[in-house]
């Protein structure tokens, strides 16, 4: 199982998170960075199994608002509906 390490430090904005999780996904060229090209990716390109371990969260919460809950929430649905795609969470 791949571990890929998403730091809260290593962004202050949404443009950055996206590309943080192009970068570290290696998400295709055309990845729109929003909530659809993600739920896209995550659900179609990206090479299974993956745990994705989202690191000073609350750090993401205090920089980015209600969109880090929003990410959050929609790497859970994934989770949710994809075998193979685990998220952690530490705040």
């Amino acid at each position: 199982m791949n571990i890929v390490i998403l730091d809260g430090e290593d962004f202050a904005n949404t443009a950055e998170l996206h590309q943080q999780l192009k970068d570290k996904l290696d998400l295709p060229d055309f990845y729109g960075g929003n909530l659809d090209a993600l739920w896209d990716c995550l659900t179609g390109t990206i090479e299974l199994p993956l745990e994705l371990k989202w690191t000073n969260y609350r750090i993401s919460e205090e920089r980015l608002g209600n969109e880090a809950g929003r990410v959050r929430d929609l790497m859970l649905e994934v989770q949710a509906e994809q075998s193979g795609f685990q998220l952690n969470v530490e705040k």
